[in-house]
């Protein structure tokens, strides 16, 4: 008696994702006859057949459309779950990050790259907090770089428990208001929420219906006269440059980064830290471990 395995289901997935034998035995690394074999096997053993084979390729049956949706979950699964267990190391010399959307991200990774030349595939994946965590949970990224405050720590932390995610201090800030340099605002020295009442606003979307602590804002912009909820950083400059709107970020910018955007601290009591997220009791791989340090590195050029 053999017993189905999850080589043969990821054979039934990349055969049905490529259409055909012969380019899914290429994907795979396998020959084309050993993957025929393969299936032959796995059919006799279900007693029904997975695929037809066409004159032009291979098409799932009815019966194999199920097993083959099944055996999807199953292979995204089973490499979730590899990636959480399995070294970093040995899954090739990607180095991944996810983060919020901030504009010190380019001169960390930059900074990195030219002290570790040897790491030549980095990743910095930009999106919403919730999906920040999900990548570091999966083991997608090893590091995640969010901020939080009195308004969200308890919602981000109760979730980072369920996750089996831990957080590390940066550096503590002031919430900065950007907006362009010709702007109403752009000669003070300091703002109050009240100078932004009626204002339009820029941010950066969230999912839907989420709670109020993944957002990316730091103020409460229910005063807002306009709202545009945005992806892309580039965009939101792009706004910014163009109109009276405004928007908040953290305050770390180089001279290079933002053009035509000017910066003023915010006068709110709301104790933000940017921090990094990881998984707890994982070892962070040797080269996680630089990229911490060239962190650290960075913020201590902005402490007081």
């Amino acid at each position: 008696m053999s017993h189905m395995n999850i080589q043969q289901l990821r054979y039934v997935v990349a055969i049905a994702n490529s259409g055909t034998f012969r380019e899914a035995a290429s994907k795979l690394f396998v020959s084309q006859p050993s993957l025929s074999v393969a299936i032959k096997d796995l059919e006799q053993e279900l007693n029904f057949k997975i695929f037809t084979r066409t004159t032009t390729g291979a098409v799932l049956t009815s019966q194999g459309m199920t097993f083959y949706e099944r055996a999807l979950e199953v292979v995204r699964s089973f490499d979730s779950f590899e990636n959480r267990y399995l070294n970093a190391s040995e899954k090739g010399n990607q180095f991944s990050i996810s983060s919020q959307h901030y504009d010190f991200l380019p001169p960390l990774i930059t900074t990195f790259s030219e002290r570790y030349p040897d790491y030549k595939d980095l990743r910095i994946f930009e999106s919403t907090t919730v999906q920040i965590l999900d990548e570091v949970a999966k083991g997608q990224s090893e590091i995640g770089i969010i901020y939080l405050n009195r308004q969200n720590s308890k919602g981000i932390q109760q979730n980072m428990d369920k996750l089996g995610l831990e957080s590390i201090d940066l550096i503590p800030f002031k919430t900065h208001i950007y907006l362009r340099k010709g702007h109403p605002l752009a000669h003070k020295e300091s703002l109050v929420m009240e100078d932004l009442a009626h204002l339009p606003t820029v941010r950066f979307t969230q999912e839907k219906d989420e709670y109020l602590y993944y957002s990316e804002n730091f103020v409460d912009t229910s005063d807002s006269s306009l709202m545009f909820n945005v992806t892309d950083r580039a965009t939101l400059n792009g706004i910014l440059e163009r109109t009276d709107a405004y928007a908040t970020g953290s305050g770390f910018l180089d001279a290079q980064s933002v053009n035509g955007i000017t910066v003023i601290p915010l006068e709110d009591n709301l104790d933000n830290k940017m921090v990094y997220v990881r998984r707890k009791g994982i070892n962070l791989s040797s080269c996680a471990l630089k990229f911490v340090n060239v962190m650290f590195d960075y913020f201590d050029t902005y402490k007081p």
